[in-house]
C-alpha cells in the first residue's frame, strides 16, 4: 500500500492518482478503502498506473525523502511500498550499507517490486508479502519505517502499527505521510477527500500514540501533506 501495507501496504499512488481509490466507509477500520483492490484484474491495473514519471516532481519525492534525516548503514521498511516508488530515494540515504524491507499486502504489488530489485541489481532491498494485519517484519531489526499515503489505507491500523513497533528497535523511528482530510487538495474535490481520508492529522496521532509510540516532531511537506515522526516508546 504505497499505498500502502495498504493496507495496502503498496498504498503509495501519486498525487493525481490517489483519490481515484476513494473509499465509502468513516468507521475506525478503513474497510472499504482498498475496495479498489479486490481483485487481481484491478490490482494489476493498479501496480501499472501506479509510479508515473511525474509523480516524483509532483509529490517532491527527494525533498520528502531528504526530511527524513535517515543515515547511511540504516535499516529502514517502506510499509505500503506499492511498486517501489520509494526506494531508490532511501537508497540514496541509506547507502549500501543499509537494508530496505519493501512491504505491500498485494502479491500484485510485490511482484512489481521484486522485478525492479532484480533490474536494478539492488542486493540490500528485500520485497515481503505482509497481511492486513501483520507487516511480517523481523522482530527489533529496523532504524526506521515509513508508511507514505498508506495509513488511511490501513484496514486494521491499530495491529499494523504493533507489528511496526515489534520491527522497530528501542527508539526506532516512524514516518507517517499522508493527506490531510480538511485542507484542499489539488487532486480531487473536498467531499472526495473526505470520503477517502479516514482521519485527519491530529485524530492519526492520537490513534499511532495509543500503539506505544511518541510523536517528536510534525511539518508539512506540502500545503495538503503532512510528515509526522514518532519515536517507539
Amino acid at each position: 500500500m504505497d499505498r500502502s501495507i495498504r493496507p495496502s501496504f503498496g498504498i503509495t499512488c501519486a498525487v493525481m492518482y490517489a483519490f481515484l481509490w476513494a473509499c465509502t466507509s468513516v468507521a475506525q477500520v478503513a474497510t472499504n478503502a482498498n475496495a479498489e483492490y479486490r481483485t487481481h484484474a484491478s490490482r494489476a491495473k493498479a501496480a501499472a498506473e501506479m509510479d508515473p514519471p511525474i509523480r516524483p516532481s509532483l509529490e517532491r519525492t527527494g525533498a520528502l525523502v531528504d526530511s527524513l534525516d535517515l543515515h547511511a548503514g540504516e535499516t529502514i521498511a517502506d510499509v505500503g511500498t506499492g511498486v517501489g516508488h520509494l526506494l531508490p530515494y532511501i537508497l540514496s540515504e541509506i547507502g549500501s550499507s543499509g537494508t530496505i524491507f519493501a512491504v505491500d499486502i498485494y502479491p500484485e504489488f510485490v511482484d512489481k517490486t521484486r522485478e525492479r530489485i532484480a533490474a536494478e541489481g539492488w542486493r540490500n532491498v528485500h520485497a515481503v508479502l505482509g497481511t492486513e494485519r501483520d507487516p511480517k517484519l523481523p522482530k527489533d531489526r529496523l532504524d526506521g519505517a515509513i508508511l507514505l499515503d498508506t495509513y488511511h489505507h490501513l484496514d486494521y491500523p491499530a495491529a499494523t502499527m504493533q507489528g511496526v513497533r515489534r520491527a522497530l528497535k528501542s527508539g526506532g523511528r516512524l514516518f507517517v505521510i499522508d493527506y490531510y482530510r480538511n485542507r484542499p487538495n489539488p487532486a480531487a474535490s473536498q467531499d472526495e477527500v473526505r470520503r477517502h481520508i479516514r482521519l485527519d492529522r491530529d485524530d492519526v496521532v492520537k490513534e499511532v500514540e495509543a500503539e506505544g509510540f511518541h510523536l517528536t516532531k510534525q511539518f508539512d511537506h506540502l500545503p495538503f501533506m503532512y510528515v509526522l515522526v514518532f519515536e517507539k516508546r
